[in-house]
């Protein structure tokens, strides 16, 4: 009797191993899986000898687990046998698939009366890649569709074409939970003419074309938002809590969110500056900018009058008077005393010095325009210690300043932490939104576009970036998810579409549009016409120039004359 049984056993291990070597080959071709996850006591479901030398196994007979996110991926194959210990297999199989839940999935139940639990209770875990299978039973495999509403499939093997279907490319008007953040400009509540809460900026557009896409229902948890002080910190600790499927706000990859990330963006993060004062007009007579020129000029000097006088036969020399009587009058384009006869070498000597003139003046004349048109600051802030020497502070929040802190060091903080002022959210929004000059405040390349954008009417922006004074040149902007989403792959791949396509930046931009009409930011405008002509003040150093110049030709003048009569007593003597 013992021995029929036995016999009976291994016909049926023999069965089902053949009948999982055939699924196991058209899964095989369906998700080209390079690695399979084994959980539970295996010898009693099947027998795996024939795939070891093709794919890699890993296999947790002792119902361990281990955490597989660092090391591989979703695109590996699970399966799990429940026939023993079922219970302690489940536990395993959730603990290794912790943030990868979309792993395809294959469970050996030890009946049909046990499938529908089982896979309820993996809907309830967020795995939605899953199929079912009797351990005797080669004839039915079972799935389930999660949406608009739980129901569990049964298929004939043989007449299956796909295992997994995709479950998330129609949820049947399923209901989507968001919490938005009022990150301007990202996202941003605001009331209608009714009084109904509604929401604007490009990541609700995003969010709300995805839902459309999958063709689900978005639903704002407004209990969960209050009317003032939203931040994204809030959003995300929220969304632990409650049972929200998407936080609409966008973080930096620094924070620990203990979530799933949808890579979005990538920013930076520096200081928008208060605009130096420009530099009065009266200096830009005298700003020549010909510093780096002046080399170039003594050499071009030097080479054309050494071949004036190898021209007229005379040695070269290094004097410098010569070269200032020369070839000075020559680079201010004045007239030069030509010889009685004009050669052809001469006359090339004194075009290029002509030439030369023109160029120096026509560079001093643009340069004048310029400066006139758009005057240079006076001191640019370059550096922390100046900043601090023109008594300017920088606003932020606390959360920002914590990170700030263990951004740039303790040393640093220690030097320059006296400059940063903290404040309440409210308030720095209000102050940096309004472009505040008495504060500088740190902005990333999100919200800078838009300031930057909103100054375009004046005749000299208010505020300017800096890129000497750097919080963090590189920042990956992500929108972390709950825990075990079941939305992050689909995201992911609609957040590279969208960006592929133009339509994220197309919503980026029109996102100022939206903030104008809801009037949380305006365009900065002159309060009067800011151009004045030229006046007599603004000449002073022309005027002081001349003057001296004035002065010291007429004392030149009578120092020759006094020589010249001096030198005519002499000779008559």
């Amino acid at each position: 009797m013992r021995l029929t049984l036995y016999l009976v056993l291994l016909s049926s291990i023999g069965t089902r191993s053949a009948f999982l070597s055939d699924i196991l080959r058209s899964l095989k071709k369906e998700l080209h899986f390079p690695t399979m996850l084994v959980v539970g006591d295996s010898t009693a479901c099947w027998n795996l000898e024939p795939y070891e030398n093709d794919v890699p196994i890993i296999s947790w007979r002792g119902m361990r687990s281990a955490y597989l996110k660092d090391t591989f991926n979703s695109e590996m194959l699970a399966l799990a046998c429940l026939q023993n210990n079922s219970e302690d297999a489940l536990k395993s199989l959730y603990s290794s698939l912790e943030g990868i839940r979309d792993t395809p999935t294959v469970l050996f139940a030890s009946s049909e009366e046990q499938i529908p639990d089982l896979l309820l209770r993996c809907f309830r875990e967020n795995m939605l890649n899953v199929l079912a299978l009797v351990g005797s039973s080669t004839e039915f495999i079972y799935s389930y569709q999660p949406f608009p509403a739980f129901r569990v499939v049964k298929r004939k093997v043989e007449e299956v074409h796909r295992y997994f279907v995709p479950q998330l490319e129609d949820l049947g008007g399923h209901t989507v939970t968001a919490v938005p953040g009022n990150v301007i400009p990202r996202t941003m509540w605001y009331r209608n003419a009714e009084g109904e809460r509604q929401l604007a900026g490009y990541v609700h557009t995003f969010i709300r074309n995805y839902v459309d896409t999958i063709n689900a229902t978005l639903k704002i948890s407004w209990d969960l938002v209050p009317e003032q002080g939203m931040r994204h910190f809030t959003v995300f600790r929220l969304s632990k809590i409650q049972h929200v499927d998407i936080p609409m706000g966008i973080m930096a990859l620094y924070n620990e969110t203990g979530s799933q990330e949808v890579p979005m963006e990538i920013s930076s993060w520096f200081l928008m500056l208060p605009m130096e004062s420009p530099v009065p007009r009266a200096e830009l007579f005298v700003k020549l900018g010909l510093e780096r020129l002046l080399a170039i000029m003594i050499v071009v000097g030097l080479v054309l009058g050494n071949a004036h006088r190898i021209e007229l036969g005379l040695r070269p020399t290094w004097r410098c008077y010569y070269l200032a009587d020369k070839m000075l009058r020559g680079a201010l384009a004045q007239p030069i005393v030509l010889p009685r006869r004009l050669s052809p070498k001469l006359m090339f000597i004194y075009s290029l010095l002509l030439l030369s003139g023109f160029f120096l003046s026509n560079y001093y004349m643009a340069y004048l325009t310029m400066g006139l048109v758009h005057p240079p600051a006076v001191d640019r802030i370059l550096d922390w210690d100046q900043f601090r020497l023109l008594q300017l502070k920088v606003l932020v929040v606390r959360e920002e300043f914590d990170y700030m802190s263990l951004l740039m060091g303790a040393d640093f903080m220690k030097a320059y932490g006296d400059i940063f002022q903290v404040s309440n959210e409210t308030d720095f929004q209000r102050r940096r939104l309004s472009m505040d000059p008495s504060y500088a405040y740190p902005v990333s390349n999100t919200l800078w576009p838009f300031l930057e954008l909103s100054q375009v009417r004046l005749w000299r922006p208010l505020f300017r970036r800096s890129y000497d004074m750097v919080l963090q040149p590189f920042q990956i902007m992500n929108m972390p998810l709950p825990r075990n989403s079941i939305f992050r792959k689909s995201l992911v791949r609609y957040a590279a579409l969208t960006r592929e396509t133009g339509l994220y930046p197309f919503w980026f931009r029109r996102s100022f549009d939206e903030l104008v009409a809801l009037r949380k930011i305006s365009y900065k405008e002159d309060a009067g016409n800011p151009y004045c002509d030229l006046k007599w003040t603004d000449f002073q150093f022309v005027w002081l120039g001349f003057l001296a110049g004035s002065g010291f030709s007429t004392l030149v003048l009578l120092l020759e004359v006094a020589h010249y009569k001096w030198h005519s007593r002499n000779a008559a003597l």
